[in-house]
């Protein structure tokens, strides 16, 4: 990967110095695949022309195109080029026109959430907010062929009224083909059509004003089908796609996913962007950047002023009514047990699909695209969607403090206020190649491949999915985490709630009032237990679970213990069947690694025999023998399994400590093992 300080120009002339850019006249920037770096501003003076009346007149203007690199295979599998800027409080300006392709995932039935890089242009004045009049489609060109991959020409799209409800993808052709090779003057039979009917922003508070916008479920979403209309950098939007019937910008990828390529034009965003959610609400957001955005540097940097998720749409609906339209959230996890963004990526898991009435409201049974067990992961993802694509729109949420909330569940460790805002900022910013586990845009160009080279190569944390049919119809999926720093409590940022995908007949992990489908905390074989809750709206429903992938963590058995009647069930290496009336099902189920087998009256008095316990006042671990047996040796192991310590005592005594002025804040394991081979074994929790 190239990273440069801008000094590329394809015609005309280029004025720059060491940190700024500017274009002017009929000069443009074209890079294909090439990342592009400025310490400074960007300024793209003169606007382009277009004289419908007298072509000869058209003019380009001042321009700057980032362009995708690779072969010329029109695919959609090479790199995009991005544009990454140093100087947060540096004002792109001018009249011209910056462009960058991005493909969506919709079709005409299905919404896209997208949040765009480019603002309107403005002489003075930088970051206006966008307007859907800046989607163009890219134009053949005699000197790219059949492709639009690297083409500069683009006509703006035309925009259906309200009462039409399907947009179409453009038709292109070269009039000329006596030289199959070198097809010459192309024409545009229809342009692109986008239906404005479902252009729809959602934010329930605005930090430039008060009072904000009031959201309200399905009614809160508000329409900007006006030409006036704008959407402030850093806030997303919805669109539908296209009829995917044939035409030059539809692109399939490398997940056999189609979708219309839109060209952005307008001035590149750059700075820091502030967006707000309001208490018990949430607000469709996104990456305002022409360059990828690390989601969980976001997520460190605006730690505990929102919900510690984020959610992504995906839907599988083939009708715009909304009692057949079907849809759902995903959630993303960074995993963020410390301020190093390097030590995971995160974790993510896709939708449940829900079906809705005309008033917004979950109706009828859920579906997933994965009905069945079919593993490997299912659909819980380890690679972790952590880098956004240019384009990707997502939602944040903000808790209430009252835990019965429809919205999300009490959580009391958010900052104080009826609302919070967080900050979309430059040092964010990642040069990135999107891809299937790299980019959560749909719309990603390609599956292939890693990020590029100056993104730090995250350690992968331990970790199990699983799988649970339910009502043979659709699949709940969880993951399980182990990182370090974790607890059995909630923790921000590495737990993550179903808040935003629940169903009328679920399963999830309970945590402390809270529906987890991502819960982190401390392993050990013996000890570690994950309950599992089974919510069923009808009087009887199944639950089929099976374990569906593991990274990084390895163990003999996983199992399903049934506490009423102390049974246990594999689920590593087969599945189990659990079936409920109506209503919920807690406080019996639990994930569990080892069976638990009753003490023997021997067992009970070597237990009894010592009393094992810390002071962190004086880093002091004591390991008391009350019965005066004879030890042959204690250990000390932390939760990952690694021994710490270990002694061998050559004399019997009352006491034995040991020293944890060196030892990291965590939970340990002490084993006692005594000469005639009796275990005692014991965690405890260590601060100092």
């Amino acid at each position: 990967m190239k990273k440069i300080t801008l000094l590329i120009a394809s015609i005309a002339m280029v004025t720059t110095s060491m940190a700024q850019v500017h274009v002017v006249n009929d000069a443009f920037i074209y890079s294909k695949g090439t990342d592009i770096f400025i310490t400074e501003e960007l300024e793209l003076r003169d606007a382009p022309v277009v004289d419908d009346a007298v072509p000869a007149n058209n003019r380009p203007g001042s321009a700057f195109y980032l362009r995708e690199g690779g072969d010329a295979s029109g695919d959609g599998n090479g790199r995009i080029a991005q544009l990454i800027q140093q100087n947060s409080n540096s004002s792109n300006i001018g009249l011209g026109t910056f462009s960058v392709f991005q493909e969506g995932f919709a079709d005409n039935f299905t919404y896209n959430y997208w949040s765009s890089p480019v603002s309107l242009p403005n002489a003075t004045t930088a970051n206006n907010g966008f307007s859907y009049t800046q989607l163009y489609f890219p134009k053949l060109m005699e000197t790219f062929k059949f492709e639009t991959d690297y083409v500069i020409d683009a006509e703006q799209a035309t925009y259906l009224s309200s009462n039409l409800r399907d947009g179409k993808t453009d038709s292109q052709r070269f009039t000329d083909m006596t030289d199959l090779d070198n097809p010459k003057d192309p024409v545009v039979d229809s342009k692109l059509q986008i239906a404005k009917r479902w252009l729809y922003s959602y934010k329930s508070a605005d930090p430039s004003d008060a009072a904000g916008v009031t959201g309200g479920g399905y009614f809160g979403w508000k329409s900007f089908q006006a030409d006036t209309d704008v959407v402030a950098p850093g806030y997303g939007f919805t669109m539908k796609g296209v009829e995917l019937t044939n035409g030059p910008n539809l692109i399939t990828n490398n997940q056999s996913h189609t979708g219309q390529r839109y060209d952005f034009r307008g001035i590149p965003n750059n700075g820091d962007f502030p967006v707000s959610v309001k208490n018990g609400d949430f607000s469709l957001v996104g990456n305002p950047y022409p360059s990828g955005l690390d989601l969980k540097q976001f997520m460190i940097d605006n730690q505990g002023l929102i919900d510690g998720e984020l959610f992504f749409w995906d839907s599988a609906s083939t009708s715009h009514l909304l009692i057949e339209y079907e849809g759902g959230y995903g959630t993303y996890s960074p995993q963020i047990g410390s301020t190093d963004p390097n030590e995971s990526n995160g974790v993510y898991v896709d939708a449940v699909f829900k079906k809705y009435d005309q008033q917004g409201n979950e109706i009828g049974d859920a579906t997933t695209n994965n009905t069945g067990l079919s593993g490997p992961v299912g659909n819980a993802n380890f690679a972790s969607r952590r880098y956004a694509a240019i384009g990707q729109g997502f939602v944040i949420q903000r808790t209430l403090d009252d835990p019965s909330t429809e919205v999300k569940d009490g959580f009391t460790s958010l900052d104080d206020g009826d609302s919070g805002t967080v900050v979309f900022k430059n040092s964010q910013r990642v040069f990135v190649k999107e891809n299937g586990d790299s980019s959560l845009f749909k719309a990603a160009p390609s599956n292939a491949g890693d990020q590029v080279a100056n993104i730090n190569a995250a350690n992968i944390p331990s970790a199990m999915s699983f799988e649970v049919l339910i009502n043979g119809q659709y699949s709940r999926n969880m993951i399980v985490t182990f990182p370090q720093g974790s607890t059995v409590g909630w923790d921000w940022g590495m737990d993550a709630s179903n808040v935003a995908n629940r169903v009328a007949n679920d399963a999830y992990m309970p945590v402390e009032g809270r529906q987890a489908l991502i819960q982190s905390l401390p392993f050990n074989e013996l000890e570690t237990v994950i309950p599992i809750s089974f919510k069923s709206s009808i009087d009887k429903s199944t639950y089929k679970i099976q374990i569906t992938g593991r990274e990084n963590f390895e163990t003999l058995n996983v199992l399903i213990h049934d506490k009423l009647n102390n049974s246990y069930h594999d689920i590593l290496n087969d599945s189990y069947t659990i079936e409920t009336g109506k209503g919920t099902t807690e406080d019996r189920y639990e994930i569990v690694f080892q069976e638990k087998t009753t003490l023997s009256t021997s067992d009970i008095a070597a237990v009894e025999s010592f009393n094992i316990f810390q002071n962190n006042e004086q880093s002091l671990l004591t390991v008391r023998n009350t019965a005066m047996k004879d030890v042959a040796n204690i250990a000390i192991f932390d939760l990952a399994g690694r021994q710490v310590t270990t002694s061998n005592p050559k004399d019997i005594s009352a006491d034995y400590t040991f020293n944890t002025t060196a030892y990291a804040a965590g939970i340990y394991i002490v084993k006692v093992t005594t000469t005639d081979k009796v275990e005692v074994a014991t965690k405890v929790v260590i601060s100092n």
